[in-house]
């Protein structure tokens, strides 16, 4: 019989502690869900605005700019008034570019501000502050369709709320600070794809659905909807989104020295050696990649112009791209990225690629139906800021990633203030010769893009992440 001792057992095979159920992967899934849903809200309510306001812009210079009769008006692009399309054409060009110019200026001084902000009081705010902008802007185009003899130079001006409040540039760079600082670096670029595939996904709802209230209640009914999903966004970020873990380090600052710490990010980036290096070129991706999506505000009126397409066309072909982008987000980057361990350099090779192609078959479309085609092309385009903004987070501190996004989105606004002024011009010289010049300069942009990975690939490693 074996001794017994007080360290021996009462029973022999004491009972194991039952373990608690793991959570299902659903519920995982949902425990990481944070500003997405407003995100989703949000990007809808853009879908419902990039298919309108072009047709908007048109539709009001033709009838109370240059006072054509509704015959002239509804017939405009028929091919019986080349003469008033043109000039209707070109006056939209300008008043999209001035459209720009008046949410991008004032863009340029607050996501200085939105960005060490961030760094400072929190993710959230930021967020906050720039979907509150948009739905200031669309409660003004609201009541430019509502009173609908208002100039048409007040559409220009409905997008200087959007502007003060940082812009389209603030609230992706918001966002992706916020999601930056909440996930691990090996998801980083995984996470940050979450930011344009929602997009991407969202935008042909926001698209189909303004088709069908526009075809039953017009714009009134249309951008009704469009202020009521940015409503829906404001409230899920102030009673749903939380405040994501602080980084150490973090101090209060005022504005002069929110300012002066987004404009020393150029010297942190010259005084990193190779990793600065690294930055400073998936920052010119960045760059580049905003100065072609920009000429997007054309792809309407080119699309009139060439195969004399109507609103509903277009839309189609607007759903079309989008779900084909959002796919190429969802599968492509998690798909390489995460699970293969592709580098950033070689996911944003291929996206330069993608980009070629799209504009080029794009310019070049003998027929509508190449159209289709050049959308299945872009597959991959918008990879090259996904997997740049990524590689960029990876690099920087934690506690600089509001400062770095800041001095990023500085960097956006001017790209595009640039490239509206270049594309508006080379559009309208161009309109008469061959319309499709624009976009075969903008293939050669991703040429450009795929340079520059050409050249991380060959001279860097992936070893350029924060702490390395």
């Amino acid at each position: 019989m074996p001794a017994v001792s007080e360290s021996t057992p009462l029973l022999r095979n004491p009972p194991v502690k039952p373990q608690p159920c793991s959570r299902s992967s659903f519920t995982r899934a949902l425990s990481l869900v944070t500003v997405e849903p407003a995100l989703f809200l949000e990007a809808v309510a853009y879908g419902v605005n990039e298919n309108l306001l072009t047709n908007l812009t048109v539709d009001k210079l033709c009838s109370v700019h240059f006072n054509y009769d509704a015959e002239t008006c509804s017939n405009l692009d028929a091919g019986n008034h080349t003469a008033q399309q043109d000039q209707v054409q070109r006056l939209a060009s300008d008043y999209i570019m001035y459209n720009k110019w008046v949410e991008y200026v004032p863009a340029l001084l607050t996501n200085l501000l939105l960005g060490s902000l961030g760094d400072a009081r929190g993710r959230r705010l930021p967020v906050l502050l720039t979907f509150i902008g948009h739905l200031m802007m669309a409660a003004c185009y609201l009541a430019n369709t509502y009173w609908w003899r208002l100039p048409v130079s007040l559409i220009c001006l409905s997008a200087l709320p959007m502007g003060l409040f940082g812009g389209h540039v603030g609230i992706s760079n918001a966002v992706n600070a916020y999601l930056s600082s909440s996930s691990e670096s090996r998801s980083r670029t995984t996470s940050l794809s979450s930011v344009e595939w929602v997009k991407y996904a969202a935008h042909p709802l926001g698209v189909y659905a303004s088709s069908l209230l526009y075809a039953h209640g017009g714009y009134v009914l249309a951008f009704s909807f469009y202020v009521l999903l940015l409503l829906a966004s404001v409230l899920y970020v102030l009673l749903c989104v939380g405040e994501p873990p602080v980084p150490p380090g973090s101090t209060k600052l005022g504005m002069a020295a929110h300012i002066r710490s987004t404009f020393e990010v150029p010297v942190k980036i010259r005084r990193s050696g190779r990793r600065g290096m690294v930055m400073a070129a998936y920052t010119a991706v960045v760059m580049l990649w905003c100065f072609a999506r920009e000429t997007k505000v054309q792809f309407f009126l080119y699309e009139r112009k060439v195969f004399g397409w109507q609103l509903q066309q277009y839309a189609d072909w607007l759903v079309f791209s989008y779900l084909v982008k959002a796919a190429g987000l969802l599968l492509v980057v998690p798909a390489c990225s995460y699970y293969l361990g592709v580098q950033d350099a070689m996911l944003g090779f291929i996206g330069g690629v993608s980009m070629m192609f799209f504009y080029t078959v794009f310019a070049t479309a003998p027929e509508p139906w190449v159209l289709y085609i050049a959308a299945v092309l872009s597959l991959c385009s918008a990879v090259p800021v996904v997997t740049s903004r990524g590689a960029i987070s990876k690099i920087v501190a934690s506690n600089d990633l509001g400062t770095t996004f800041a001095f990023l989105a500085l960097l956006e606004c001017l790209a595009v203030l640039l490239g509206t002024s270049l594309y508006t011009s080379i559009y309208n010289l161009t309109l008469d010769i061959f319309p499709g010049t624009l976009y075969l300069v903008m293939a050669g942009v991703g040429a450009v893009v795929c340079c520059i990975h050409v050249w991380l690939l060959t001279n860097f490693d992936e070893n350029y992440s924060r702490g390395k």
